[in-house]
């Protein structure tokens, strides 16, 4: 799994973030670092540049809509800047999923940091 921003690959590390989101269409996986997620896998994080950060178990897949998130997931995927609450989870996930309507379905994906 790649990460973009250092920032929350910091929080998986602190074990503060614990849970993530992915569009529906990647699924089956994007490219050879964002491969289809399988509960009990465990996965190595990438950072930007592709240097392996740490590894984690994959505990759940749960598919969710923009207008149900579930308290597990924003409470466990905290904001980049460190927020935990429904509104920083959407403000910090709104451009990302482009905007999206309360009917929107994505995964989210719960975990935990393994080394």
């Amino acid at each position: 799994m790649q990460w973009n921003d250092s920032v929350l690959i910091d929080q998986i590390i602190a074990g503060v973030k614990t849970a993530t989101v992915r569009p529906l269409e990647w699924s089956e996986g994007l490219d050879s670092y964002n491969t289809s997620i399988h509960c009990g896998a465990v996965y190595t994080v990438y950072d930007a540049e592709r240097t392996p950060r740490c590894r984690i178990r994959i505990t759940g897949v749960e598919l969710c809509t923009w207008g149900a998130i579930p308290d597990s997931l924003w409470q466990r995927d905290p904001a980049a800047d460190g927020r935990v609450s429904l509104e920083a989870f959407r403000a910090d996930h709104d451009d990302y999923f482009g905007r999206p309507s309360d009917d929107h379905e994505f995964l989210a994906i719960y975990f935990q940091p393994v080394s």
